[in-house]
């Protein structure tokens, strides 16, 4: 009975000291979301700010030291290092946030990380001593997917034929066919061809890698060479891979290059988007001399996760950075379009002085990420 009576007392001593050991009511947590926290290393530079909050808000003024670390990420080359930092919740507060600016670095072509360490805290209780810090390389220089139309006919495990007239609302008079006269690689070029066989008829194609060649993030070259005349609309664009499930524009839409065949010495640049209902943004381009039509030339988008930027023959001439935007689904990847239209709302109708066939004539499309 005694010894019975012993371990009782003893049982109850253990609960007393589990008791006493645990935390006191009202010292909050540091609680970081993710291990792992990305930024983008675009042109213009960037900086991340790593979300830092607690459990609960305290009455006292809660602090933790932190500092940065090298690993594959260098400091000095690649981001700009902390030595000893310290982030300060007031009394009320359970919010705030670590900035560290990242440099740009267009020697490293690709991802890098480094680590950011926290410790000393104050009146709070400090779980994960470590983040790290990946910074995406956008440099983009590994070739991911390219189709140089070498040899014919169309490869339809990446090529998509998309057939139908009246131009999907936009009161167009072409009609898209799967016909190698209006869609057939010869030579190592692909051509889209707009033909005119009858007084009231005009055929066309319009061919997409919608469901088999996707992306997010890229730079993507088209060289080509353009048709021209009143009415005729060839453009290289994108369109965002949900498109089917939520429609147009919230799935977002980039034209890579738009033309319009009266305007030959002219290209446009412009994303188009719902927020709150449609808008768009863009710009354009015009060649110092000679057109679009007379000889090939190199048509480039790249698409980081802060800017938009488009290029005629590496010349920038739009970009767009995403913080002066809102609303644009930049996260989600979007296929290819390659179409020349014939009429509609925006360019116009043919007339007189437009000649058939008109050709879009597509060197190459390389991908790279």
């Amino acid at each position: 009975m005694k010894r019975r009576i012993n371990f009782i007392c003893l049982g109850l001593l253990l609960f007393s000291l589990s008791v006493s050991c645990q935390k006191d009511k009202g010292t909050p947590d540091i609680m970081i979301n993710s291990p792992v926290f990305s930024v983008a290393e675009d042109v213009s530079g960037s900086e991340i700010y790593v979300a830092v909050t607690l459990s609960e808000a305290s009455e006292k003024e809660v602090s933790i030291e932190y500092s940065t670390a090298d690993s594959t990420a260098i400091s000095g080359r690649d981001y700009v290092s902390v030595s000893s930092g310290k982030l300060v919740f007031e009394p009320g507060s359970a919010s705030a946030s670590i900035k560290i600016d990242i440099i740009p670095d267009t020697t490293v072509k690709q991802d890098v990380y480094f680590k950011l360490l926290l410790s000393n805290p104050v009146n709070c209780l400090l779980n994960r001593q470590s983040v790290i810090i990946k910074i995406i390389n956008v440099d983009y220089a590994t070739l991911v997917w390219s189709d140089e139309f070498d040899t014919g006919p169309l490869n339809t495990a990446t090529w998509n034929y998309e057939q139908g007239a009246g131009g999907w609302g936009n009161n167009e008079l072409q009609n898209y066919t799967n016909s190698d006269d209006n869609v057939h690689i010869d030579s190592g070029y692909l051509h889209i061809t707009a033909l005119h066989p009858s007084t009231s008829t005009y055929t066309s194609g319009r061919i997409t890698t919608q469901g088999k060649k996707e992306f997010t993030y890229l730079r993507v070259d088209i060289r080509a060479k353009l048709p021209e005349g009143q009415g005729i609309w060839p453009a290289l664009w994108m369109l965002g891979s949900n498109f089917s499930t939520i429609g147009w524009a919230k799935c977002g839409e980039i034209d890579i290059m738009e033309y319009l065949g009266h305007e030959p010495a002219k290209v446009y640049g412009t994303i188009h988007w719902d927020a709150n209902g449609y808008t768009n943004r863009g710009g354009n381009y015009t060649l110092s001399s000679g057109t679009f039509s007379t000889s090939f030339h190199l048509f480039s988008f790249i698409w980081t996760p802060n800017n938009l930027k488009w290029l005629v023959d590496g010349y920038q001439y739009l970009n767009i950075n995403l913080s002066s935007i809102s609303g644009f689904p930049i996260n989600f990847p979007q296929f290819f379009i390659f179409n020349v239209a014939v009429g509609g709302n925006w360019p116009g109708y043919p007339d007189e002085t437009t000649d058939f066939p008109q050709h879009m004539i597509v060197d190459y499309i390389r991908v790279y990420q």
